[in-house]
């Protein structure tokens, strides 16, 4: 005797979990649960507006469905390298919360912008460089934003940096210098008393009244910086009269290969104020 019905199916088999998943379908379905944006997130309170930022919608409070790292351990470690490693972060004038993120969040973190709060007297600091050179495993791309005059008094350290390399170059981060050159806008912005700050920070010679109080020896701001990083951007904004005290130096030093190179504008990256766009690459061996 036949049935009018079709025999019902059993239970499926063979089922498959999220993890099953090839890698790129799970990166899809994490896009739309965590923000994914080219702008730096910051790893705590107290945010550091980075340079290029466009308007007030880049910072905005990021979307994070935490949700999925509670789901169970293997999914939750999968989701949170995903988090971490797509988007690019930036530490805030509070390092608490960087300090605080677990073995697995920081090992992800590909990109991560730095400001001069890192480089404060005070074992916080040696905290954040201890922890970005040992345990961010995964660190590509290290964007410093100093205060202009510290990267002119820093400048003349970075043959040091380079040579502790040895003869090892091709493991030798890419250091750049990406430079923003404002324009005059004020009766107080005098080019030339700019140049000459500049010339002397670049040439180490610092008059005690400009000396930054609160930080570490420049050499020792130096010495942080991760060697096992692929790149590492010095961004900032600086006058014309600081650009032609940099072109002086670089001109007459053998040990200094800083390229200069002039980058089209206006484009993605372009900020008014600014009438040019500059960028100088240590030069390889």
């Amino acid at each position: 005797m036949t049935s009018d019905h079709p025999e019902s199916s059993g239970p499926a088999h063979g089922s498959i979990g999220l993890l099953d998943l090839p890698l790129e379908v799970r990166h899809q379905i994490y896009k739309h649960l965590f923000c994914h944006r080219a702008w730096p997130i910051p790893l705590g309170p107290g945010s550091l507006a980075p340079l290029q930022l466009q308007d007030k919608n880049d910072l905005a409070e990021p979307i994070f469905q935490t949700a999925i790292f509670r789901v169970n351990r293997a999914v939750g470690t999968d989701a949170l390298r995903f988090a971490y490693s797509a988007n690019n972060f930036q530490l805030p004038a509070d390092l608490t919360t960087f300090c605080h993120l677990g073995d697995i969040a920081l090992a992800s973190i590909r990109t991560l912008t730095v400001h001069n709060n890192c480089w404060l007297v005070g074992e916080g600091s040696r905290r954040v460089w201890d922890i970005i050179n040992h345990k961010c495993a995964d660190l590509e791309l290290l964007i410093v934003q100093p205060s202009t005059h510290l990267l002119w008094q820093a400048i003349p350290h970075l043959k040091e940096y380079v040579a502790s390399f040895g003869n090892d170059t091709l493991s030798r981060p890419k250091l750049v210098l990406d430079l923003y050159v404002f324009d005059r806008h004020f009766s107080f912005d005098l080019p030339e008393r700019e140049y000459h700050r500049a010339l002397q920070e670049l040439k180490g010679i610092v008059d005690s009244d400009y000396a930054w109080r609160g930080f570490v020896p420049v050499r020792e701001i130096v010495s942080f910086l991760p060697k096992h990083v692929k790149r590492i951007d010095f961004v900032l904004d600086v006058s014309a009269g600081g650009v032609r005290a940099l072109d002086e130096v670089l001109r007459d030093s053998s040990d200094l290969p800083l390229v200069k190179t002039a980058l089209p504008s206006p484009g993605r990256d372009y900020r008014y104020g600014h009438r040019a766009q500059l960028c100088y690459i240590w030069k390889e061996d």
